[in-house]
């Protein structure tokens, strides 16, 4: 894992992300939701990390959220998660920094029910339109 990217997080951020190491090619990054735009955005605009995808689990603590940026200068990736509690997940949207993120972001939306504040666009994406709102069948309590 490239030192330097974890350090620059960690000199612009502080005690504000907490640091795993996986192997010398993976991090997972852990912050706040907060914290959340501006650490996603670092990684885009500081950093030249490459959206890969994100994904979204529902976690008995709430919705988790992990989006994958490649670094690609040394071959590493990075994963920025963050915990976003239910039964009204809210958080803001990446899509207007960075379009990369739109398609994921409706699809997230559409399966675990999460609003992304500010995203252009968000219609479903994959399921009928018909199904009720409410619905988000990737959610444990549906």
């Amino acid at each position: 894992m490239s030192k330097e990217v974890l350090e620059h997080l960690r000199s612009e951020f502080g005690d504000r992300v907490d640091i795993v190491e996986r192997n010398e090619r993976r991090a997972y990054v852990t912050v706040s939701n907060e914290d959340w735009i501006a650490v996603t955005r670092f990684m885009y605009e500081e950093e030249r990390g490459r959206l890969a995808t994100a994904t979204g689990s529902d976690r008995s603590t709430g919705v988790e959220l992990l989006y994958h940026f490649c670094i690609d200068r040394d071959g590493t990736i990075v994963n920025i998660r963050t915990t976003i509690p239910k039964p009204f997940p809210k958080i803001e949207a990446l899509t207007p920094y960075y379009p990369a993120a739109d398609f994921i972001e409706r699809e997230i939306f559409d399966f675990l029910g999460v609003e992304f504040i500010g995203h252009p666009d968000p219609r479903k994406i994959l399921s009928a339109h018909d199904r009720p709102a409410d619905f988000h069948p990737m959610r444990r309590d549906e």
